[in-house]
């Protein structure tokens, strides 16, 4: 999502992408440098631990300074927290009055000020049923939320170029799964909450986000049935089947063949055994250091709290396909 251009400023050369993310314990960075091909190679990643704002950016500037991060385009990439996402009716307008018709619709439907909100929007596949409307996926976030990240981003030296959200960046590392052109979901669990992404040839058909993350799942023991976290494991399935039925039923799709799981920080193959023993498809876990071209080893942990940004510097691949 490429919002608040007038913060973006140019520069003459570009040796790669940065992807940059504020999280409320500390800063997630991914960088990638440009081949001779034009392609990227993910060449360091890591979670830098930072509690206080200030502490944040004295950390990026650090980082920024040792990496010459001036040299690259930064895409910064919001937290799920730092937005909502609202499905809406297409406005029946003139494509240059959309976002005013958006403003208008979704006014009711988010808990901060409109007139204090930055809009944008995707449209999502039309559904086969007969008469279905042609719907769109609004992002509105607080502009006050935006606009201090930004300007850490542009006091550590760093050159802004795209702000982006954790669909479209988890939708870019899909897109390297083998299963990419049949389709595939893709599950990326935090501590207290998980987001589900199915997508196809770069297309996203769900993005669900629910409030189950992997503490509930008491995952420091192997799964079983009777165990008294039982329920949340059945939950955490039953989401995920609910959303692969309906977008086989309401898109008209062939079946997804499989479930795509970002590695935890620790004991991923507890949550696999669940997710196989409660699913009609296999779940499997993904190592995004071997999905990419990458240089570098990158642990379960720094897969976790990094996925978005790793897939931030993916953008560009996207965009030219």
């Amino acid at each position: 999502m490429q919002l608040l251009k007038k913060f973006f400023r140019k520069k003459t050369i570009c040796k790669g992408i940065v992807g940059i993310s504020f999280l409320q314990n500390g800063i997630a960075v991914a960088i990638s440098n440009y081949l001779e091909n034009n392609k990227l190679s993910l060449v360091h990643c890591e979670f830098i631990d930072s509690g206080k704002p200030e502490d944040q950016l004295d950390s990026l500037t650090k980082l920024a300074d040792r990496h010459n991060l001036a040299e690259y385009d930064c895409h910064l990439v919001l937290t799920s927290d730092n937005y909502r996402r609202i499905n809406i009716e297409a406005p029946a307008v003139a494509k240059n009055e959309t976002l005013e018709a958006i403003r208008w619709k979704i006014n009711e439907l988010i808990d901060f000020p409109i007139d204090k909100a930055v809009i944008d929007y995707y449209e999502t596949p039309m559904a086969v049923r007969a008469n279905s409307s042609k719907m769109l996926e609004v992002i509105a976030s607080p502009i006050d939320v935006i606009r201090g990240q930004v300007e850490k981003c542009a006091q550590a030296g760093l050159q802004l170029k795209v702000i982006d959200i954790q669909e479209t960046t988890l939708r870019n590392l899909a897109v390297h799964t083998p299963e990419n052109k049949r389709g595939i979901a893709l599950l990326y669990l935090l501590e207290f909450s998980g987001t589900l992404l199915i997508q196809k040839e770069t297309t996203i058909y769900v993005s669900r986000k629910f409030e189950i993350g992997y503490k509930r799942l008491d995952l420091d023991r192997p799964y079983s049935s009777d165990s008294p976290v039982a329920n949340a494991h059945n939950n955490l399935a039953l989401e995920i089947q609910r959303s692969l039925d309906y977008v086989e039923s309401y898109y008209g799709i062939p079946p997804i063949p499989a479930l795509a799981v970002i590695p935890l920080a620790e004991n991923t193959h507890n949550l696999l055994d669940s997710l196989n023993s409660n699913l009609g498809i296999t779940a499997r876990m993904i190592d995004l250091s071997t999905l990419i071209d990458c240089d570098i080893l990158v642990n379960d942990r720094t897969q976790s709290l990094c996925a978005p940004v790793i897939g931030a510097t993916l953008r560009h691949a996207i965009e030219t396909a």
